[in-house]
């Protein structure tokens, strides 16, 4: 769909935006379960990546220690849809928690399905022991308080790896633990682990008891070094229905992108994934996300986000991603984009990204000016925030021409979202 398109659609978003009345902000094994009941109400050992699950629980991995931990949450409802503008969020929560912003590391953030709150795993500090904590920031207020860990359950990833070594001087026991899934009754786990083929799936049953499946052995087809390969691990994932079969989807660095049927996902199988497409050599992929957005004729369309450290956030519709998914995949040589209809999108700098409600996006940006973390509200359909460049139509005596009435529609209705509203023109 062509960029002018994608703007007309968020016409249609805005304005049912500008309706609403919110306010604006800068069984169990004790060998397996453990009670973690007693423990801390704010600090974790590890806080590596999070998801929601039933019952709006937080799942959180530690990946150097292997654990995985339950967490309840309780919130209050927000119902409108209130963008974020928090600029240096960082410091904020450096204040909160009585530590300098630049021992801060920011690991994962998920948007609380019920108060539109962003949570934020944070470890403090630079050093192997280092804590984390988990930060809730308020849409409303912006207001950053810590979150009450103690009501939790947790239980032990089986068969972590224990042989360390370094990955360009990073150890790689961070990647025990790579995302975490909610899915139909099961925590699903990526990561590495100490088999014959290091990379590997497990799923934990929620709530936990002894159940907890591994398979054998994960392997998929890398076009940009054109073989199999088992050892590195997936980086994010998401689960979809695909051609109406539950499916697993999940990125790689460098950049595969593969599709798993959730029914091969059990005990003891050699999983073989299909790549489906190749979304560009030498990048990582930070986090992946679906979601549905409206499309320019009113209709809605399911799409696919991955965002990467150091390529173009990729858009893809699921549409597309079904019918590719239909073939047998890449084979042969390829450094990509290839292999499905793939929208960039500029989203630079963006660390994590979570849907926030039915308009919009929360993305935990690194501001490439400043140094600062930002955290901010995107709109589904622009994908990119006026406020984030310096534009012609920004000088003071610019005049929209007659047929560029549709762009002065819409700066004048994205500049009060973004916390600018004395920016909007008249002429």
């Amino acid at each position: 769909m062509k960029t002018i398109s994608r703007l007309s659609i968020m016409l249609v978003a805005l304005l049912c935006f500008t309706s609403c009345k919110a306010q604006q902000t800068a069984g169990p094994n004790p060998n397996e379960i453990v009670d973690t009941n007693s423990s801390s109400i704010n600090s974790l050992p590890g806080a590596s990546v999070m998801a929601f699950g039933p019952n709006n629980v937080l799942f959180v991995g530690d990946s150097k220690a292997g654990m995985l931990y339950a967490i309840e949450t309780s919130a209050t409802e927000v119902k409108d849809p209130i963008p974020f503008n928090l600029k240096g969020v960082d410091k904020q929560i450096a204040k909160a928690l009585g530590a300098p912003s630049s021992e801060l590391i920011f690991n994962d953030m998920q948007v609380h399905p019920v108060s539109q709150e962003a949570y934020i795993a944070v470890k403090r500090g630079f050093a192997p022991d280092a804590l984390s904590v988990i930060v809730a920031v308020n849409p409303v207020d912006g207001n950053v308080r810590l979150v009450d860990i103690s009501k939790k359950t947790a239980i032990k990833v089986k068969n972590i790896r224990t042989e360390d070594f370094d990955l360009y001087g990073r150890p790689s026991n961070r990647l025990n633990i790579t995302d975490i899934d909610y899915n139909d009754g099961y925590v699903y786990v990526a990561g590495l682990t100490n088999g014959e083929f290091a990379s590997t799936l497990r799923k934990i049953a929620y709530p936990f008891s002894n159940v907890q499946e591994a398979v054998s052995g994960l392997e998929m087809y890398h076009a940009v070094h054109t073989q199999n390969e088992t050892r590195a691990p997936i980086r994010t994932m998401a689960f979809e229905e695909i051609n109406g079969e539950s499916t697993l989807l999940a990125a790689y660095t460098c950049t595969p992108l593969v599709s798993i049927p959730t029914s091969e996902i059990k005990e003891g199988n050699h999983i073989k994934a299909k790549t489906v497409a190749e979304l560009g050599f030498g990048n990582t992929p930070i986090d992946m996300i679906t979601f549905t957005a409206q499309e320019m004729d009113g209709s809605f369309d399911k799409k696919l986000l991955i965002i990467h450290k150091e390529r173009s956030a990729s858009l893809i519709s699921l549409k597309d991603f079904a019918e590719a998914n239909k073939g047998e995949g890449l084979k042969g040589f390829s450094m990509g984009p290839e292999g499905v209809k793939i929208f960039p999108v500029p989203m630079s700098g963006t660390m994590q990204v979570s849907e926030q409600n039915q308009m919009m996006l929360a993305v935990l940006q690194r501001d490439i000016d400043s140094g600062s973390v930002n955290l901010l509200s995107e709109l589904k359909g622009a994908y990119f925030r006026l406020s984030n460049f310096d534009s012609e139509y920004e000088f003071p005596d610019y005049k929209y021409t007659e047929g560029g009435k549709i762009w002065k529609d819409f700066h004048n209705m994205v500049k009060p979202i973004e916390g600018f509203p004395e920016l909007v023109k008249e002429n």
